[in-house]
């Protein structure tokens, strides 16, 4: 039996035939890589390892092609360095082992240069004076500077194809220099490359013909949009069917995304997160699909299978492209192909990857691609060395069954060792209960459910309604233990804290227990904030009380921006620089910095404090196991706690490294 025939139909752009309709879409990792933007080992395992999990195609991210005025990221690839070849040529050579197809995004970043990346002899160029959001002075291009800059795509274009790329991805939406041009946001021309859609799209024709006629029919090119800028006064959907009506007889195929950096608000639909559904930004590829013969490539946080599928069948687009979920899982591909939809690891949007390097939307890049469900994202090299290391098989006992309980054994089995899982609890994941009862968890819910399955179809002994205790160590004679037990709600000494209109925010799901229509959160961490917005969305009245100036402070950059949109949207009033003094029937008393009081009327009370380590019951673990001799680790949150990320990494490096 085919499992999804759409998916895994083949189909051409322009003489490529791709094997199937699953594309990588452009990730920007030569920040990770080596001090010239050249791509280092590091950089070439990633992109190796997404081909070998089974895509079509994979795009290289914002590659850039006239490096004295362009470069928005600290090591930046530019493809007028011939220096860049060696390394490029190597990753290519890499990919192309695994019968996929290698892409490159050329990109100039306009008036959205950074001038600290730029040589001494920079200069910032856009389509119209200004000054941009670095303070850096913008130069009008002149149609000199265009004919600088064309040129420069094609030769950049012809540097790819020189090192066997077997396509480019023009980047022509984002804000960047070709949506400047485009978008009458930017562009305040009053001459021919200004004011209408016909001279505006000048510029960006000027590229696309000089980079086919450097390249030649046969080397295709794909054209990146964005459908929409979803920004007052900036392109929108209509204006750019037209545009890609005008342009589809220079390209080969087109990309739509959606979105501006012009203002850093459409970031939440560029890059969506858990607030909206998957496939949220496919209308925008369906208009222009509508538009032209060609064949075009939707995105916007897509993970699952079926719902490719029925894009697929309903003709919304003709491919599907993923960034975060090929991170997340890059053997989705060949998972999906053999049936095997369940064990898929779905990405939780939680931004961790990409806002570690998304400049200016946090303070340092951090040079590391982390995931929060993939632990060996950021490993790929280490993991590889250590597969050739012969393994001795041991007995491993782990005590929970929450994600760093069920990563660590799965670890574990890939080394060979024999594992015994026991929850506590009736069923796995139960810490994660939570995503079961707010509807933008559904992604959490998802990886719960596919970490459940993967244990389910191996050879971990599962052993529910189980507690580990000093008998059952001694008993089963194992040769390490993994404490994964978790950790408790912490209970803040607060007066009338014991009263029965409390609850927690760590564990009122698992136990059922539901706030009231007028509801009091205490803590305006990530937690709070994120029952705040579920309350919200269920039509009831709550207030945040934070002790600190910031709320969400441990979110990353993107999911920190989407959670501040959230709370503004709903209107939930939130109190910084506050804390609670005293709980009581009709709600909760707050005092401010300067000792200022207030009582917020509620009829619940949800504390949202974060959780603490079991320090009693793992040390009691982990000092039976040393008397005995028996190594031990402690994994997830009774160990340190955090956020997804930190448990599964912990829980599955323990062990894998057994």
């Amino acid at each position: 039996m085919k499992h999804y025939p759409y998916l895994f139909s083949p189909i051409k752009i322009g003489r490529l035939t791709l094997k199937n309709r699953i594309c990588v879409s452009p990730m920007t990792i030569t920040g990770r890589g080596e001090e010239k933007g050249y791509f280092a080992q590091d950089n070439i395992d990633f992109y190796t390892t997404l081909a070998r999990g089974g895509a079509a195609l994979l795009t290289i991210g914002e590659t850039g092609i006239h490096s004295r005025t362009d470069a928005c990221h600290p090591r930046m690839a530019h493809l007028d360095d011939p220096g860049l070849l060696p390394s490029l040529t190597r990753l290519v050579d890499s990919v192309h082992q695994y019968d996929t197809f290698v892409s490159i995004e050329l990109v100039h970043s306009g008036r959205r240069a950074h001038p600290a990346y730029l040589p001494d002899n920079g200069e910032v160029w856009g389509p119209s004076p200004s000054v941009n959001h670095y303070g850096a002075k913008v130069k009008e291009m002149t149609e000199e500077m265009m004919n600088e800059i064309a040129d420069a795509y094609a030769e950049a274009a012809f540097m790819a194809k020189f090192a066997g790329v077997d396509m480019v991805m023009i980047h022509g939406g984002h804000g960047w220099l070709l949506d400047q041009f485009l978008s009458p946001l930017n562009n305040k021309r009053t001459d021919e490359y200004g004011g209408s859609l016909e001279n505006r799209a000048r510029f960006p024709i000027m590229v696309l013909d000089r980079v086919r006629a450097r390249c030649g029919r046969n080397f295709p090119i794909e054209y990146r949009i964005s459908g929409s800028e979803l920004i007052e006064g900036g392109l929108e959907e209509e204006e750019m069917a037209v545009f890609a009506h005008m342009i589809e007889s220079k390209v080969d195929s087109f990309h739509v995304s959606v979105g501006s950096f012009h203002d850093p608000a459409t970031m939440v639909r560029m890059f969506p997160g858990p607030f909206f559904p998957n496939g949220v930004n496919i209308p925008y590829a369906a208009a222009i699909k509508k538009a032209v013969s060609v064949p075009v490539t939707g995105i916007g946080g897509l993970s699952d299978p079926d719902d490719m599928e029925k894009l697929l069948e309903e003709e919304k687009v003709d491919m599907v492209a993923m960034g975060r979920q090929m991170i997340a899982d890059p053997f989705l591909p060949k998972k999906a192909l053999k049936g095997k939809s369940s064990e898929i690891a779905h990405c939780i949007r939680c931004m961790r990857c990409n806002s570690g390097a998304l400049i200016p939307y946090v303070p340092y890049p951090n040079g590391v691609v982390y995931c929060s469900v993939n632990p060996v994202m950021g490993r790929l090299r280490e993991i590889a060395r250590e597969n050739s290391f012969k393994t001795v098989e041991k007995k491993i006992l782990i005590a929970g069954g929450g994600p760093a309980g069920m990563q660590a054994a799965l670890g574990a089995l890939e080394r060979g060792h024999k594992v015994i899982l026991c929850e506590a609890s009736d069923s796995l994941g139960k810490t994660l209960s939570y995503s079961d009862h707010i509807e933008f968890k559904q992604d959490i819910r998802k990886f719960r459910d596919s970490l459940i399955s993967r244990i389910e179809d191996s050879q971990v002994e599962v052993r529910m309604n189980t507690v580990v205790t000093p008998e059952l160590i001694r008993s089963a004679e194992p040769d390490l233990v993994i404490g994964a037990i978790g950790g408790d709600p912490f209970i803040p000494p607060i007066e009338g804290i014991a009263d029965n209109n409390v609850l927690y925010a760590a564990s009122m799901h698992r136990s059922g227990a539901v706030p009231g229509n007028n509801t009091v959160i205490i803590g305006g961490g990530l937690m709070g904030c994120e029952e705040a917005i579920a309350l919200a969305q269920d039509g009831k009245n709550v207030t945040i009380v934070e002790m600190t100036d910031i709320i969400a402070g441990e979110a990353d950059g993107g999911l920190k921006q989407m959670i501040d949109e959230k709370i503004a949207y709903y209107k939930i009033p939130v109190l910084t620089g506050c804390s609670c003094r005293m709980i009581t029937e009709d709600g909760a008393i707050v005092k401010n910095k300067d000792g200022e009081e207030r009582m917020l009327a509620a009829d619940s009370v949800l504390i949202a404090a974060g959780v603490r380590p079991k320090d009693s019951e793992t040390n009691r673990l982990r000092d039976t196991c040393y008397d005995l001799g028996i190594d031990f680790i402690a994994v997830g949150d009774c160990k340190k706690t955090g956020r997804i990320r930190e448990a599964t990494a912990s829980g599955y490096f323990a062990g894998r490294n057994a």
